[in-house]
């Protein structure tokens, strides 16, 4: 395949990408610019240790070549004077330079995880798909951009000063060599550039590959008894592979491509330890220098090559921080997108999606609901949808799977928006939902019950917690470890009836004035059903459910039935209705 150039499009929209990603933090953190101050303050004592060494070097060849034991003694003293300055100095420069990487990528994970999570994005970037690997992204991605962003940053800025610095020693000791130097590192980073170009584009690839395998991996991991269940070991092994051999595929591209670029870097590395010699050993052959200005030479040529070939000696280095801006410009571009749509005062926007209003009433009232599901031949799940549930009332939503019961409860939770009309229903402080699979947080059982509250927010005794898992029927569970703060991974501890107990555990917890559930109580005995909506039949909270139990008519006393062909129809639930058990 032949190799695609990086456009100058390409280029500029990196340089906008990472202007736009690195900015703020310049801005916004007057401790960064302190801190990267002193970063730079060490870099400039990097730059002069260097320059003194090479002083101390150049007088301690010509000490040693000219056999003159007095001054080569005196060099020596200079240079372990130097040495117990400088050394100290590149060390805190590096040490300095990896905590103010810490703290830049702390404070730019901090901000994109508070716009993944403002307004839901995490949820519609899922359910659109808008990008692949969110967690890499903001695990992986920004680690990468933060330090290597650092390092390139401060060695550019090392290398204008040793630039100048060894340019005035090179040019003094021969006018010469310096343009030969100009000339050997231009032509070394065009040629690096024509070969190595294409590395950038598959280094992009292969972290969506490697992204894709490590997601089915934990998707392995997460489904594990269902997989094992169906004995679908062989399909998940070989959707595995195939993953993890495009992954590998990727990978040996760019191995193949780092191959011809190392065929001419290792070449222009090699030469350079010979090429100052070459030129300057004339003026040493004729007497006019001495041998410690050749020294002086090659590492003043050294400095200012590796000054003007950042791209040829960091080539590889760039294109894997190259794709990584790409990604991770482009995640928060989506997120920001998202945050401005959510925000829009458009009319033309509001006129294309289901509004909902709040309202502190306890009251919920679809007017004119019509669900849509998006695509190149968008459809209508329900149509025309109008009711009112008034507090002390009840919805039950039945119907055959697909006909959009699930998707009736995204658009009065407010995490679906296409369609049309408008919902008035309590705020979402005020409402709760219960899903057929609870979530199980990671952490400790009093975490599990106080979710999604954090500890500091709420201050439940622990006399309270047990009796909430009394009432549930867990308090087994409690007798089991003694000890609310024992840490589990509870998804996999409990089973799907547990999970769903403590779910309404939660629920008592929170008393709140809305619920919304979704097959709640689908792995419960009718039992411990009927005991658990006793709970919510005690207190004027609205709750609407979905399900498909006869056993839940008793709990409603409204029904909506969703018939197909996106019509529906509202009846209230009567002793005869529920005698008939027919949902």
């Amino acid at each position: 395949m032949a190799p695609q150039v990086v456009r100058r499009s390409q280029v500029t929209r990196l340089l906008t990408l990472f202007w736009r990603v690195a900015k703020p933090y310049w801005l916004e953190e007057a401790k960064a610019r302190w801190e990267l101050g002193s970063v730079v303050a060490l870099t400039l004592l990097q730059s002069g240790v260097s320059v003194a060494f090479s002083y101390i070097g150049r007088d301690f060849w010509n000490a040693l070549s000219e056999k003159n034991a007095e001054n080569f003694q005196h060099e020596l003293v200079l240079f372990f004077t130097a040495m117990t300055i400088g050394v100290p100095i590149f060390v805190l420069y590096s040490y300095f330079r990896e905590i103010l990487s810490i703290h830049w990528r702390e404070w730019l994970s901090d901000r994109i995880l508070s716009k993944y999570f403002e307004n839901r994005s995490f949820y519609y970037l899922e359910s659109n798909s808008q990008v692949d690997n969110p967690d890499q992204r903001i695990a992986d991605d920004i680690r990468a951009f933060t330090n290597t962003s650092l390092q390139f940053i401060l060695t550019v800025v090392i290398s204008a000063v040793d630039l100048v610095s060894f340019s005035v020693i090179l040019f003094s000791i021969y006018p010469e060599l310096f343009l030969v130097l100009i000339g050997y590192s231009s032509v070394g980073t065009y040629l690096t550039y024509r070969i190595g170009n294409r590395l950038i584009l598959l280094h992009f690839d292969r972290l969506q590959k490697e992204a894709d395998f490590r997601y089915s991996l934990v998707r392995i991991r997460e489904n594990a008894e269902s997989i094992a269940f169906y004995g679908g070991e062989q399909r998940e092994r070989e959707s595995a592979k195939g993953k993890l051999d495009k992954a590998l595929s990727r990978t040996v591209d760019i191995a193949k491509w780092q191959r011809n670029l190392e065929f001419f870097t290792n070449s222009y590395r090699y030469l350079i330890q010979v090429l100052p010699a070459w030129v300057v050993s004339p003026l040493y052959f004729q007497g006019s220098i001495g041998l410690g200005v050749i020294s002086q030479s090659i590492s003043a040529f050294n400095h200012i090559l590796n000054d003007l070939s950042i791209i040829v000696n960091r080539f590889e280095q760039l294109s894997q921080f190259s794709a990584g801006i790409d990604r991770l410009g482009e995640f928060l571009e989506v997120l920001e997108s998202n945050g401005k749509k959510k925000n829009s005062n458009n009319e033309k926007e509001q006129d294309a999606c289901i509004q909902r209003c709040e309202t502190q009433e306890l009251v919920l009232q679809l007017c004119n609901i019509s669900i849509m599901i998006p695509g190149e031949e968008p459809r209508y799940l329900i149509r025309d949808v109008d009711f009112t549930v008034q507090r002390g009332q009840r919805l039950l939503i039945v119907g055959a799977s697909g006909k959009g019961k699930s998707s009736l409860l995204r658009v009065i939770a407010g995490l679906w928006t296409y369609g049309k009309g408008t919902i008035h229903c309590p705020r979402l402080k005020d409402t709760f939902f219960l899903p057929q699979r609870p979530y199980c947080t990671l952490g400790s059982l009093r975490e599990q019950l106080i979710y999604p509250k954090t500890r500091q927010q709420v201050k439940y005794t622990d006399e309270e917690l047990i009796q909430v898992l009394e009432k549930v029927d867990l308090l087994e569970l409690f007798e089991r470890y003694n000890d609310l703060d024992v840490v589990r991974d509870w998804s996999d501890t409990l089973s799907l009836g547990e999970q769903q107990r403590l779910a309404f555990g939660r629920l008592l917890l929170c008393r709140p004035k809305f619920v919304l559930m979704d097959e709640a109580s689908s792995a419960l005995d009718l039992k411990s059903e009927k005991k658990l909506y006793s709970f919510l039949q005690d207190s004027d909270t609205i709750y609407v459910s979905v399900g498909h139990r006869p056993s839940l008519l008793q709990y409603h006393n409204l029904l909506l039935r969703l018939t197909g062909k996106a019509e529906w129809e509202m009846e209230e639930i009567r002793d005869t209705v529920r005698e008939t058990s027919n949902i």
